[in-house]
Formats: structure tokens, C-alpha cells, sequence
């Protein structure tokens, strides 16, 4: 039966088989989205300086010399360890020297088919190691795979062969991060691995890594990058990049990356950033740093010295107001300081802040101004008022504290000056003196009731047979004998009455009748000879403390009337004795002045 009359004619799209209709604006909306595309790649594919100039091979490394050298003998002797460890600090290259060695470990070309540290083309590994992305070369970040389940996906996959490279490499990257279990659980693996796998670990932090591992590598600390080796680098990148830079912007890029490859072409990026026309202003880098201008550093120096405290505070002040940070500032007032002790003690001319010709020229005269004491006294001081602001909630408070007592001390005499202008001023005084005063000019020391010249203490120890003459005697040989709480007794807790020879009458002043017997018995085993210690309440002497006490009274009564205590209290607010000893001059310091016969000072 014929049905194609009752097929009713549907509408549906979806079965339509007509053309379609061409749309005049298509073809230009995705040609437009494809240019877009491009245009926006293209402008995302820019590489940082970091990346951009990283070492294609081991001749690229700075100084590296001698891992480079030990490297290329052990793989022309064919003594390739199996697990290295690279150290340094961030930025020195620990990452791309270990994808260096993971290529020249698998290096393989159509003329070349072992492991070779020269590499003068690309070999059929290279781009993708070198890239990160090849099979064999398994890179892992230890930062963030610390566990002991990370290791043991090492430890499944080291039996497996490579699958196209000649090594299976394991590059860890921070590896003091893993764990203690995560350590343990390699030990073995990377003590016997396999002939196919190397290891190469990558850390900043060398001393967190147990000693087990460290004995099963190879170590080499990659050396940070100094002074000259950064400017050299910086000077290849901007010759590369056309950029024109200054010699103190090199410096400074220099001093603040702090030995790092890394940081440095990474200031380069951002300085270059900076500047439109391609020329890079000192100025501005040091604002965009926040870094203070080192001719303003002289400024704000001259004003503590000279004790010009409101300039001090309106520079500090200025400064931060521009965005330099308080503790770069302290920092750099810090560096200035340095360079002005180093050239005081030194003959150098070396410009090492980068000052220029003028700048160099006023700490020049700014050392002959001060001395090496009140060098080293801001010294300390920066270094207090460092820690200060960093840790203060306040930072620009703590800094003008900083400065305010810096400006406070810049202008007080050191102790020796102190000394010598009192030496200076002795002669002057000694001349109006008149006999009878002498005993204010020289004061000397008697000898308290327990101290005994060194010969005689001497005797003693040589022949503790000794035959005591007076109470004084026998405190002495109880102190030479170490009975330290007899001897703290008799100095503090009795009373002489009477004393002779084989008898001593003692008023015991705390009811401590022990004190005699013990006496008794020390004194016959010491002289071998009887003792009798009786006691007595019959008012006797003064112990021998308040003895001492009424000297050291009477002695710092004189010490109070003499010259030279006179002359520290006007210089001083507050004066002081605290202890008083015999020395053999006033001062260490050197005088013709100082009177011969002054054997005692104060102290």
C-alpha cells in the first residue's frame, strides 16, 4: 500500500534537511575571536628576567667552578654518585642546576649516547626536561608532599624501568620539609637504589636534614653570588634587553638581593617596569624600594651629632612621610655608622654605600670629627632600637625614641675623657695643696681585720701547724681551711672578750653554744695543740663585720671628700660607689699626670 499521502509534512528543525542560511557576520565574529585570542596570548607570554636568563648549561653557572669541575671529572671517570644534594641560599640556582644534571644524565644525540656535562646542542631529552614535563624526570615539591605516603609512591615506582631516558631522576625540591617518617622511610631506597634512578635534592636548609640522608649523597653548597658576580649578571641581562642603568642602581640592586640571582634580576624586572623610556632613575628606584636617599642619611647623621634634635625629627618624619619604612631607615643609618667606623680604623677608599663622589667626600670629613667610642656607642644603640621597632606596634614612635636618645648621648664624654679631664685638672689641684691636706688628695687603704698580705697567707697553706696570736689569727685560719660557716660565725655572731694563748672568752650574741665546741675541736685538730672557748656575758668588742662596716664608712666618707669624686659628681647627675678595690692607677689610660703615689680609686 502506497502511504506517502497520509505522511504529513512536519515543521520540526531538527529533520529539516534545507541549507542554511549564510550569516554575513560569522565569519567576522570568529575571526575577531580568534585575533583576540592571539593578541592575548601574545601579550601573556611575556617571561620574567628570572626565568628568561636561567642557565641552558653548566658553562652558564656563576660561581660554580668547582662543582662544575668535580662534576665533569666524576662523569669522564664514570663515577656518578647516585642521589646528590645542592644547598644555597634562595634564588642561587639549586632548581636548574638540578634539571642541568638530570639532562646531562640523560644526554642523548645522534652523535652522543652517555652522560656528558658538555652539552653544546639539544639532545632528545633536553627541552623537556629543561621544561619540567618529560616522564623520567619526576620532580616533587617536598613543601607541600611531606608524608610518608609520598615517599612510598617513590619507593613503589624506583623498580620500574625508565620509560624512554637512560635514568629515572627524582629531583625534590625543599626537602628538609618532609617529614621525620617520610626520611626514615627513603633511607633504604636512596642507601641501594636501583641502576636506573638517580636522586637529586634541592634545600636551603641543609641542617634540618638528618645525617643519615646527608651521608647518602653527594653535597655541594652552591656559593651566593657576591659584590661583582650580581653586576656582571645585571649588566648582561640590560645589555640584552637595551635597558641603560646606572652603576648606583647596580649597587643597590646588588646590596639588596643579598647574594640571590633570583632577587636580582627580579628588582631588574620591577625596576624596568618602572621606567617608561628605558632609563631607570636612582630616585625612583629607591622609592619604589622604600629606601632612604643616602645624602639625607648624612643629613639626619649630622644633626644627632651636632644635637640638633627638632631637625632630626622633622627629617625622620619627611622620610617616612615618602614611604620609606622606619626600620630601613634605622637600617641605613646603621650601614652609614659601619662605613664610618670601618674607614676611621682602616686606610680603605672603598665607596661601599654607593655615595658618590660628594656623598663620599662628607663621611670622609665626618670621620675625622668623631671618635671610634662614640662610633661604637651608636652602634650598640642602632642595634637596640632595631629590634625596637621591628617588634613595636608603633614603628615611627620607637624610631624617634631611637634618634632622641641617640641625640641625647652624642654630646656626653666617654669614661676616658671623663678620666683625663680629671688627670688634667689633678696637677692644677695638687699644686694649692697643703701638707695637711695631703690626706684628701691620696687615699689608701688599710687592711681590714681579715685580710693578711699574700706571703703570709702563703705560710699558712705551706704549714698549717701555725701558732694563732690574736682572734684575727684564728678567723684566718678558719677561712683557709674552707670551714665557710665557722667562719661566718665568728665574724658575725660572737664577741671577744678576752684572748690568749690555749683560752678564748667569746660573748656569743645568738645563744649558738655549738660555736664553741666546734671551735674548740677545729682549733686542737688544726694546731694540735688544747684549746679552752669559754663564753661570757660580759659586753666585749665589735664583731669583726661592724669592724668592716665602720672602715668602708670611714673610707667612703674620705672617698666622698676627695677631688676626684667631686669632679664625677658635676659631671654625672648621679654618682654612686659601689665597690672600692686597690688598683696600681687611677685609669687604664696612659698620663704623665697621674700622681705616683694615688694607689686606690673609686668605683
Amino acid at each position: 500500500m502506497d502511504t506517502s499521502d497520509n505522511i504529513e509534512e512536519t515543521n520540526d528543525p531538527v529533520l529539516d534537511t534545507s541549507p542554511t542560511m549564510p550569516d554575513e557576520n560569522q565569519d567576522n565574529f570568529l575571526s575577531e575571536v580568534e585575533e583576540n585570542k592571539e593578541k592575548f596570548s601574545s601579550k601573556n607570554s611575556y617571561k620574567v628576567l628570572a626565568r628568561k636568563y636561567r642557565p641552558q648549561n653548566f658553562e652558564d653557572l656563576m660561581g660554580q667552578e668547582i662543582m662544575v669541575q668535580t662534576l665533569k671529572n666524576a662523569f669522564k671517570t664514570n663515577r656518578i654518585a647516585h642521589a646528590y644534594i645542592l644547598t644555597g641560599v634562595r634564588g642561587i640556582g639549586k632548581t636548574t642546576t638540578a634539571r642541568l644534571l638530570a639532562r646531562s644524565l640523560n644526554y642523548e644525540t645522534e652523535t652522543i649516547n652517555e652522560p656528558n656535562i658538555d652539552m653544546p646542542e639539544l639532545g632528545k631529552h633536553c627541552l623537556e626536561i629543561m621544561e619540567s614535563r618529560h616522564i623520567d624526570v619526576i620532580e616533587m615539591d617536598a613543601a607541600s608532599r611531606t608524608g610518608i605516603a609520598d615517599i612510598r609512591e617513590i619507593i613503589d615506582s624506583v623498580n620500574y624501568s625508565p620509560s624512554s631516558a637512560r635514568y629515572k631522576i627524582y629531583i625534590i625540591d625543599e626537602v628538609h620539609m618532609l617529614s621525620k617518617a617520610a626520611f626514615n622511610g627513603l633511607l633504604k631506597t636512596l642507601e641501594e637504589p636501583p641502576t636506573h634512578v638517580k636522586f637529586i635534592f634541592a634545600t636551603t636548609e641543609v641542617q634540618k636534614i638528618p645525617l643519615t640522608i646527608l651521608s647518602r649523597c653527594q653535597r655541594f653548597d652552591l656559593k651566593r653570588f657576591d659584590h661583582d658576580m650580581i653586576k656582571l649578571l645585571i649588566s648582561k641581562v640590560c645589555e640584552k634587553e637595551m635597558v641603560s642603568i646606572e652603576d648606583p642602581i647596580i649597587d643597590l640592586i646588588a646590596k639588596v638581593s643579598g647574594g640571590s640571582a633570583r632577587d636580582s634580576l627580579s628588582l631588574l624586572d620591577q625596576a624596568m617596569a618602572l621606567s617608561n623610556d628605558g632609563n631607570i632613575s636612582e630616585e625612583k628606584f629607591r622609592q619604589m624600594l622604600g629606601l632612604s636617599d643616602q645624602s639625607r642619611i648624612i643629613d639626619l647623621y649630622e644633626f644627632i651629632s651636632n644635637t640638633e634634635i627638632e631637625k632630626a625629627l622633622l627629617e625622620v618624619k619627611d622620610q617616612v612621610d615618602i614611604g620609606i619604612d622606619p626600620v630601613n631607615l634605622i637600617e641605613s643609618l646603621g650601614d652609614l655608622i659601619h662605613e664610618l667606623t670601618r674607614l676611621k680604623v682602616t686606610d680603605s677608599n672603598d665607596d661601599n654605600l654607593s655615595l658618590g663622589p660628594e656623598g663620599f667626600i662628607r663621611i670622609k670629613s665626618l670621620k675625622d670629627k668623631i671618635s671610634v667610642k662614640h662610633l661604637s656607642r651608636y652602634w650598640q644603640m642602632i642595634l637596640k632600637s632595631s629590634s625596637e621597632i621591628k617588634n613595636f606596634s608603633k614603628p615611627l614612635a620607637a624610631l624617634e625614641m631611637a634618634i632622641i636618645r641617640m641625640s641625647y648621648i652624642s654630646d656626653l664624654p666617654t669614661p676616658d675623657e671623663i678620666i683625663k679631664k680629671i688627670e688634667e685638672n689633678k696637677t692644677e689641684s695638687s699644686e694649692k695643696k697643703s701638707p695637711n691636706s695631703e690626706v684628701h688628695s691620696t687615699i689608701k687603704i688599710a687592711p681590714t681585720a681579715s685580710e693578711k698580705p699574700v706571703q703570709q697567707e702563703k705560710i699558712i697553706e705551706e704549714n698549717r701547724e701555725i701558732d694563732p696570736k690574736s682572734f684575727e689569727d684564728i678567723i684566718e685560719l678558719v677561712r683557709l681551711n674552707k670551714n665557710i660557716r665557722l667562719q661566718y660565725d665568728l665574724e658575725n655572731n660572737v664577741s671577744l672578750v678576752s684572748f690568749e694563748k690555749g683560752k678564748i672568752e667569746l660573748n656569743i650574741l645568738n645563744n649558738d653554744e655549738k660555736i664553741l665546741i666546734t671551735l674548740s675541736n677545729k682549733l686542737q685538730e688544726w694546731t694540735n695543740e688544747k684549746w679552752v672557748i669559754v663564753s661570757s656575758s660580759a659586753l666585749g668588742q665589735k664583731t669583726i663585720k661592724e669592724i668592716k662596716d665602720a672602715d668602708k664608712f670611714e673610707l667612703q666618707s674620705s672617698i666622698k671628700e676627695h677631688p676626684i669624686y667631686k669632679k664625677a659628681i658635676m659631671e654625672f647627675d648621679t654618682v654612686n660607689i659601689t665597690s672600692i678595690e686597690e688598683v696600681p692607677k687611677l685609669s687604664l689610660v696612659s698620663n704623665e699626670n697621674n700622681d705616683k703615689n694615688d694607689t686606690v680609686e673609686d668605683k
